[in-house]
């Protein structure tokens, strides 16, 4: 799970609103206290529905995050999220970014699989 947290956190917590930076480096999440970021909280379901679609569209994905994240998530209630409507959700607002984030993961895993015990 560790790879995936770390090409999450370079590549969507460096730009994500609620970020603390020191200059270009990332501090820690800024949300307030008491919440939680729903990318870190659910990254093993994410990591699930990005492996489980095959498409180039992203509206396929994210029929797949609500009904497998989204339906699962506290703020949610049915069909409507608060935070979503509120253009508040850090999952909603970076899933292209998480997605490409695991994606990248999955690539290099695979990569350093087939070629172990090559010298």
């Amino acid at each position: 799970m560790q790879p995936y947290l770390d090409a999450v956190r370079d590549k969507v917590c460096t730009v994500c609103l609620d970020a603390v930076m020191h200059g270009d480096q990332f501090v820690r999440c800024g949300l307030p206290k008491g919440r939680t970021c729903p990318v870190e909280v659910f990254l093993p379901q994410v990591i699930g529905v990005v492996e489980a679609v095959d498409s180039w569209l992203l509206d396929d994905y994210v029929k797949v995050l609500r009904e497998k994240v989204c339906a699962i998530c506290k703020h949610s209630e049915g069909d409507v999220c608060v935070l979503r409507l509120q253009a508040d959700c850090p999952l909603d607002r970076y899933f292209m970014l998480v997605a490409e984030a695991i994606q990248e993961v999955n690539t290099r895993l695979n990569a350093e699989a087939a070629t172990v015990g090559i010298p």
